[in-house]
């Protein structure tokens, strides 16, 4: 009888743990590239996601109004009020509606962190300043998510600072007690996942044109615009019907004076 060959104990199990190695190997560099492309997928997502946060704030932020308003004195006072993790202003740069002058307010909201923005695009002039500050709008969207923290600050004024100092860059902005906007705001974000750096900040002019020449007061002409929007709106109130915010008769209604008109 001839004699059987096969494998020997040691063989098989030699086999057995190179086999096992093989397929480590390959397991791992299989998870890697999965995480891999999980994190540059984020990372885009997150990249895109700051960059239209940044276009949005940079648009309303460089288009805001020193708009006139009035508190409960009748003090008359360009209207901005920021914190370090809120501020509400007037811009001519709403995304509603297809722009126009709007009542906008950025407020970072907690569990989970996110930037949250309101427009209110009907607000009264009387009102504006007597109104809460923190008072919700009517339509809000999450403009920024995921971070682990985002502040504001707001420079001073030149002419408010000495010379031999570096930028003012203050963490609440009453526009009411400063009596103009500040320069600029500044934004810093820590913490967006995806990114390979650690923060992300900008810093946004504010290019405001109804200022006085020292900067720090409302010029006549945003006072004047104030009473006059004060006194339309008493117009308005008495109208007939139909009449729009200045007390004008719209199409198919009013009185003859606003048919005239």
């Amino acid at each position: 009888m001839s004699e059987s060959r096969g494998f020997t104990l040691l063989e098989l199990l030699l086999a057995m743990t190179a086999l096992a190695l093989v397929a480590a190997i390959c397991y791992g560099a299989f998870h890697l590239g999965v995480r891999a492309v999980e994190r540059g997928e984020v990372a885009v997502v997150s990249a895109q996601r700051l960059r239209v946060a940044s276009d949005v704030l940079v648009r309303q932020i460089k288009s805001t109004v020193p708009y006139a308003t009035r508190n409960r004195d009748d003090e008359i006072y360009p209207y901005f009020f920021g914190t370090a993790t809120s501020m509400t202003f007037i811009t001519g740069a709403g995304m509603e509606g297809g722009g126009g002058l709007t009542r906008v307010v950025y407020k970072v909201v907690d569990d989970p962190p996110r930037l949250v923005l309101t427009e209110s695009p009907f607000f009264s002039t009387d009102s504006l300043g007597r109104d809460p500050v923190d008072k919700p709008g009517e339509r809000s969207a999450v403009l920024l998510e995921g971070f682990r923290s985002l502040t504001f600050k707001y420079l001073v004024f030149e002419d408010t600072a000495t010379a031999d100092d570096d930028p003012s860059w203050e963490t609440h902005w009453d526009g009411l007690d400063q009596g103009a906007l500040p320069a600029a705001v500044q934004i810093t974000v820590e913490g967006i996942p995806g990114l390979e750096v650690e923060g992300w900040g900008q810093e946004i002019p504010i290019m405001a044109t109804l200022y006085g020449e020292s900067g720090n007061e409302l010029s006549e002409d945003a006072e004047l615009l104030a009473d006059t929007a004060s006194d339309d709106e008493e117009d308005g109130a008495g109208g007939g019907a139909g009449g729009g915010p200045s007390g004008k008769a719209q199409a198919g209604g009013g009185d003859g004076e606003g048919d005239d008109e």
